[in-house]
């Protein structure tokens, strides 16, 4: 086990899952059940550091049953598996059995160490995470809000962990479009940070890259820019420079860069970070590849094409050598250059890449759904733009079948945005009553998810109302018109 978890400490993946490996069936041939228990969760932990989700699930679930049996259904002990499948889940987007792992190891710790516990705030912490990935704002709100009290009970109001729940907090609310409120709990979170005995400049920064973040939501690229400055120089001044966090915040202040179009100052920080990436990290590695993509993201923008199929490419090359001809990373790379093609109309080399990406992901031993079911609905629409009406159609509808399925972690908005897709192809082909049926389902959708008063919802409104206008019920078309404008002017007042 020692020899396994020092394998596992080195990234030394393969030697680590052969030390647990012999663990798991040493354990089961002296019977030793309270072994083996954590032999399987420890190779569990391998096996889904190598992506082998499949088979780290069914050593996780292994494990707990075992835990089960050798201690009993409400032990702390089977709280780090059920935590471990929980990220699991996570990993592979499915957010609702995530979300039941987390809530029953939630449960086992209140009954171990009470309802106060500060133990709890992790459990607290990972269930908003998930309850947030769901829309479920309230109800990771409340669980914030508990976590927030029991940190500030347990080490007191200006204590750094309190720093860390005001800022979860503060996401909370930044995910509902309330950006005043969001930043007050940021504002909060950097003066605790800021008059700390012993300030933490990587932390200070971070406070201020969130509040730039809802500056930048607000449209407001200017105060962005000032606290994003900030931010890097005080991360270029830190003893201790963390590449990855400077490079994140050269990232940052260049995109505010391109939203104020100082799109010279952009591709100076972006090359800066490129610098650093290829200095730290070598330009075989993932973080070099990423900082490409960004400086190729720049050159798109600008209608810069050749560049930016450049840094694409070389992107493509990188993840192709680190993760394999046919690893789901490579379709970062070829969704981007795909998306060049389709703009200078290339569709032919466009569809190549459409069909590549979704055969990866389908091909795939750890499926993403999500990214599958993008994938397909994405190639529908390239295929749209060619005319090709029956492919179109047929992808729509396999898109869906994907969104709709149990296990998928698709969520309602990816379900949302294909239906509204195959409603607006049925009403181009004239098909107006299944278009009818679509858009009104869509629209169902948005408003569950997003509310009344979202600028998603007022879309919908005006998608179908151009529908009704094609089926002459101008009336109809018109109410739905008004309201749209009505969501629209709350928005613009906001």
């Amino acid at each position: 086990m020692d020899a396994g978890t020092a394998a596992y400490k080195q990234s030394d993946y393969a030697s680590a899952q052969k030390y647990f490996s012999s663990a798991v069936d040493d354990s089961q041939a002296n019977a030793n059940k309270t072994h083996l228990g954590s032999s399987l969760n420890d190779l569990g932990l391998v096996l889904e550091s190598q992506g082998k989700y499949d088979e780290a699930e069914a050593a996780f679930k292994q494990a707990l049953e075992n835990k089960k049996e050798s201690f009993s259904s409400q032990s702390m002990e089977l709280v780090p598996t059920l935590n471990n499948l929980a990220k699991l889940y996570c990993q592979k987007s499915d957010w609702e059995k995530a979300e039941s792992y987390y809530q029953q190891a939630l449960v086992i710790s209140e009954k171990a160490n009470g309802p106060n516990h500060p133990s709890l705030a992790v459990c607290l912490n990972n269930l908003a995470s998930v309850l947030r990935e769901e829309h479920k704002f309230p109800e990771a709100k409340s669980a914030l809000e508990r976590c927030l009290a029991i940190v500030q009970s347990a080490y007191g109001s200006n204590s750094p962990a309190v720093a860390i729940e005001l800022n979860n907090l503060g996401k909370i609310y930044e995910d509902q479009g309330d950006t005043g409120e969001a930043n007050k709990f940021y504002n909060q979170a950097l003066n605790i940070r800021q008059n700390a005995t012993i300030s933490n400049g990587n932390e200070i920064a971070d406070d201020l890259n969130k509040m730039a973040a809802v500056y930048r939501s607000q449209g407001n690229f200017e105060q962005a820019e000032a606290l994003l400055r900030k931010a890097l120089k005080l991360l270029e001044n830190g003893k201790n420079i963390d590449s990855r966090n400077l490079i994140i915040a050269l990232n940052n202040l260049a995109m505010v860069e391109r939203e104020l179009q100082k799109y010279d100052q952009a591709e100076s920080l972006y090359k800066r970070s490129i610098d650093i990436a290829q200095k730290d990290f070598g330009t075989d590695s993932k973080e070099y590849a990423n900082c490409l993509d960004n400086l190729g993201d720049l050159y798109l923008e600008q209608q810069k094409l050749s560049q930016a199929i450049a840094q694409y490419q070389q992107a493509l090359e990188i993840r192709k050598k680190l993760f394999g001809d046919h690893s789901q990373e490579i379709t970062i790379s070829l969704n981007k250059i795909l998306e060049i093609h389709r703009e200078q109309g290339n569709y032919s080399l466009a569809e190549s890449e459409g069909k590549e990406i979704v055969d990866i992901l389908e091909k795939s031993p750890n499926k993403n759904k999500t990214a599958l079911a993008t994938s397909i609905s994405n190639l529908a629409l390239l295929y749209r733009e060619e005319g090709k009406g029956i492919e179109v159609e047929s992808l729509l509808k396999k898109s869906i079948a994907i969104d709709e399925s149990p296990d998928s972690g698709c969520g309602q908005e990816i379900l949302a945005n294909d239906l509204n897709n195959l409603a607006r192809f049925y009403r181009e082909q004239g098909n107006y009553s299944q278009s009818q049926e679509l858009y009104i389902r869509s629209l169902a959708i948005r408003k569950s998810i997003f509310g009344p008063d979202d600028l998603r919802v007022a879309a919908s409104l005006r998608n179908y109302a151009n529908l009704l206008h094609h089926m002459n019920k101008d009336n109809e078309a018109q109410k739905l018109e008004q309201e749209a404008e009505i969501i629209e002017s709350k928005n613009k007042s906001d």
